[in-house]
């Protein structure tokens, strides 16, 4: 398995010989040579156990009923499909409570100092390297949760697929997530060296990450490495720093000198010689895993049509039974699609004449549903080389306005398209017959495996579509600036403008079912130390910071790809306010925040707290409850759907 992980081939492999190389290399050379001074090699990091359990997932009820088949004539058979469980629960839902989290992770930073004074390892003359170091960052973990539960968090009236160790079953035509994929991850998430050639000229070569927005949440200017929300997205102890992608690059840094009247000019660039890791956030799509991303599904179709009672739905079991899937956590991996092509008519069989009413019916087949995206990403080729440049400079404005100026050449936005131009014969099947641009049927032909027993289904319908994934500009501003006559508050700023960025449209904007349109957003915070004195002998330090989104030139009906089928605002509006304390003599450290979707009033209510039990051991619990208007389907950061997913976690940790 020359991409799996059963050779040196395999990714996870690959990231761990090159930490034991690293490591070896270095205790090597630290018993071998002896001129190196004490001090030089260095690791810290920690270890730590960390679990958690969702509760607002409510239970399912009973109120389902079958699929039923009927017979308008002698030699004919068609299905009126079934309802399966409903689901209760939410945001204030406390009778229902999930394992999400029972993860064992370590955190290792080894730091080694190879050159000094141009010496390479005390001996060697580098000629122009001052001075260097290669830093390393290895984070493995392991998450019992899929081990103890085969499906998940899958519904039962789901066809889910229990978890494996090797890669997916069924061809990848479903849940593509294995147990190595979501429950193990052996880590290198960072390996660079810093050379520093003199004072003012610096590069840093390895896989890293480029932060230079100003920004606490909701970043505009941070762009280059991809959030990566699939192994525990934004809850609980997962840090920024953690669920950003760190990319292999080469960044050159150099110090200006003061003119003009400005100061601590800097100039920095880095070059991307190909490494694609994702063109925006990654989410995660299995619904057996426990932070499934909950995009909701514009009112429980994936994929809706014409019929003749309106819309008919399209995520149906394979029992034939249409299930409650109006967002991803509820999705059935083989599920069906339902197509009106009997007569109406009622259970018992009589022919009617209105669907919906008086228990008539439409009646028709079902067929498995699939989804194709014949696009391949970017390679990891030269060619594909993304850039990056910053300008940064204290302004002679009031006390001094930091600001940096920012361009960025990259993947950062891909158009997910309709297969308008493809015709039936990319199915590979001479049946194959086209109902929509992009979209076939195929008589006969069981993605899912064969009809269930009492359900009726007709063959398969295959969607197709395209990513145009591109190379796009990133325009952007961001600094600081300290009012200390005034206010006494440090403010901070960030600005992007996009001018492309991909967005979903339905087909009767566009028959490719997507655009490229504009892109800004607008960021202003202030930090400020207050001191409460019946709360904290310490100063309590406050944040709080409003973001503005803004679509300049929107497309008619436009809906967020990554996120919801809910419509896209022109303009939306976030707030959040945090506060930090250090109480009990600075032992234990508290974080609230109070996050909120002011278009939506949706929002979510977060504490962390660590406590220092010891010089080595801390003990943490944080929580985050996701509250107001529930079950929206415009709501662009998801606060309304994850409701169902509040968390309460623990953390022990013992620092190295």
């Amino acid at each position: 398995m020359q991409n799996g992980n059963l050779v040196f081939g395999g990714t996870r492999w690959r990231s761990l010989l090159v930490a034991a190389v690293a490591m070896i290399g270095t205790l090597w050379t630290s018993v071998a040579m002896a001129t190196i001074t004490q001090g030089d090699f260095s690791v810290f990091g920690f270890f730590e156990s960390r679990e958690a359990g969702h509760w607002g997932e409510g239970s399912s009820s009973i109120n389902s009923t079958p699929t039923t088949l009927v017979h308008p004539t002698a030699t004919s058979t068609f299905s009126i499909p079934g309802k399966s469980f409903g689901i209760t629960g939410g945001s204030f839902d406390f009778n229902h409570w999930d394992l999400a989290e029972m993860r064992q992770l370590a955190d290792v930073r080894p730091d080694y100092h190879t050159v000094k004074n141009y010496k390479l390892l005390g001996r060697f003359d580098t000629l122009f390297v001052k001075d260097a170091d290669f830093f390393a960052y290895y984070r493995p973990w392991y998450d019992a949760v899929g081990s103890l539960k085969s499906i998940g968090r899958s519904r039962p009236n789901t066809d889910a697929i229990p978890y494996s160790h090797s890669q997916s079953t069924d061809s990848g035509l479903t849940q593509n997530g294995s147990l190595q994929n979501e429950y193990f991850k052996n880590d290198l998430r960072e390996y660079y060296g810093q050379l520093n050639f003199t004072d003012n000229f610096s590069a840093r070569i390895g896989k890293q990450q480029v932060i230079w927005s100003e920004a606490d949440a909701l970043s505009g200017t941070e762009v280059t490495n991809p959030v990566n929300a699939t192994w525990h997205g934004v809850y609980g102890a997962e840090s920024a720093e953690d669920t950003r992608t760190n990319l292999r690059m080469v960044k050159l840094n150099y110090i200006l000198p003061d003119f003009l009247k400005t100061a601590n000019n800097e100039l920095e660039g880095f070059w991307i010689p190909g490494d694609f890791e994702g063109a925006g956030i990654k989410l995660n799509g299995d619904p057996r895993n426990p932070y499934v991303v909950p995009a909701a599904f514009g009112g429980g179709c994936v994929v809706c049509g014409s019929g003749p009672d309106g819309i008919f739905p399209v995520n149906i079991n394979q029992n034939g039974q249409i299930i409650n899937a109006s967002e991803a956590p509820n999705f059935d991996p083989k599920g069906m699609i339902f197509i009106p092509v009997g007569p109406l008519s009622t259970k018992g069989g009589v022919a009617c004449t209105k669907a919906g009413k008086g228990g008539c019916f439409a009646t028709g087949e079902f067929y498995d549903f699939h989804a194709i995206d014949l696009s391949s990403t970017p390679s990891n080729s030269i060619q594909n080389s993304e850039f990056g440049a910053r300008y940064s400079s204290l302004l002679p404005i009031g006390n001094g306005l930091q600001a940096s100026f920012i361009y960025l050449y990259e993947y950062r936005s891909a158009l997910g398209k309709t297969c308008y131009q493809c015709g039936p014969g990319v199915t590979g099947d001479s049946s194959a017959v086209t109902l929509a641009p992009g979209t076939f049927l195929l008589p006969g032909k069981f993605l899912h495996g064969p009809p269930r027993p009492g359900v009726q289904k007709g063959g398969a319908v295959e969607v197709f579509s395209t990513t145009d994934y591109r190379r796009n500009n990133f325009f952007g501003l961001t600094g600081t600036y300290y009012d200390k006559d005034l206010t006494d508050i440090v403010y901070r700023y960030d600005f992007l403008y996009q001018p492309k960025i991909n967005v979903a449209v339905p087909g009767v904007v566009d028959a490719r079912g997507g655009e490229w349109t504009e892109f800004t957003r607008w960021i202003i915070a202030g930090d400020r130390p207050t001191y409460i004195p019946w709360l904290s002998k310490q100063h309590t330090f406050l944040t709080a910071q409003l973001t503005e989104t803004w679509y300049p030139d929107r497309p008619a009906l436009a809906t967020t790809p990554t996120a919801t089928n809910g419509k896209t605002r022109e303009l939306s509006t976030l707030a959040f306010l945090a506060a930090t304390n250090w109480l009990m003599n600075g032992q234990l450290t508290a974080t609230n925040v109070f996050l909120w979707d002011v278009d939506d009033n949706t929002g979510e209510l977060s504490t962390t707290n660590v406590y220092r039990y010891s010089r080595n051991v801390l003990f943490g619990v944080n929580a985050q409850w996701f509250i107001g208007r529930s079950g929206r389907f415009t709501d662009p950061y998801l606060f309304s759907r994850e409701q169902r997913f509040n968390e309460l976690e623990f953390t022990l940790t013992y620092e190295i």
